[in-house]
């Protein structure tokens, strides 16, 4: 089984206690770096059972035996029932990060990352993010407030703050958004899209699928060549 692979674990944060799965590379080795990715599941698999995380989105894309998921470092903690990544309001498609203090279940999630990056034989210079849906706007708010830290992001049917476009320009990111989303306004990825390109980002990769509503992660996430251009596409 796919989740068989990802030990549970869990991570005492400065505010909070986040349950979270681990994935290492078959035959890990101190003596090799590793890339490291950290996913932010959809608001369907928040809780406490350290279970739900892994039931979309990452399974549909290790399905490709060939990915470079599988010799990457993994790291996917649960948002808790009823909390929220990004605390904004998804149906506005939008929001503006200087309004929005950071949760401290993204914050958690960071420091996550760090200890992650302490404790296991990690390449800094080949940090990745993903999310759908409300992991989505995770992942543009992360990169809004810590994008040098990564190397290149995958982010579906979410949003995230334009005015901070400049922060990530240089960043190879691949983002996906179904036309007819009624949850999260296709907006909310069209503005993020341009934003970036008017800041002089080239690096920003947009496919829009015209007949898909919210639920477009499974056609974004089977994207086999995008996962692993994102692996190679260099930053900057």
């Amino acid at each position: 089984m796919f989740e068989d692979a990802f030990s549970f674990e869990s991570f005492k944060g400065t505010k909070w206690t986040a349950p979270y799965r681990l994935r290492l590379p078959e035959n890990y080795s101190i003596e090799k770096k590793y890339p490291v990715v950290l996913y932010y599941h959809a608001a369907g698999e928040r809780g406490d059972d350290n279970v739900m995380q892994l039931a979309i989105g990452l399974p549909v894309a290790m399905q490709d035996p060939k990915s470079p998921l599988y010799n990457a470092i993994i790291i996917a903690p649960q948002c808790p029932t009823e909390k929220k990544w990004v605390d904004t309001d998804w149906t506005k498609g939008g929001y503006r990060v200087d309004d929005t203090p950071e949760t401290i279940y993204l914050q958690t999630a960071l420091e996550l990352l760090d200890y992650i990056l302490k404790k296991y034989s990690c390449d800094k210079s080949r940090i990745y993010t993903m999310g759908i849906s409300m992991g989505a706007f995770a992942v543009w708010d992360t990169l809004a407030r810590c994008g040098e830290r990564f190397a290149g992001a995958f982010a579906c049917c979410g949003a995230g703050d334009p005015s901070k476009a400049s922060r990530m320009r240089d960043i190879p990111i691949w983002a996906y958004h179904g036309a007819l989303d009624a949850e999260v306004p296709v907006d909310g990825t069209r503005n993020m899209v341009r934003a970036i390109q008017a800041a002089g980002g080239n690096k920003i990769h947009y496919t829009e699928y015209p007949e898909l509503g919210h639920w477009s992660w499974d056609t974004a996430y089977a994207s086999y060549d995008d996962i692993r251009a994102m692996f190679q596409e260099v930053k900057g």
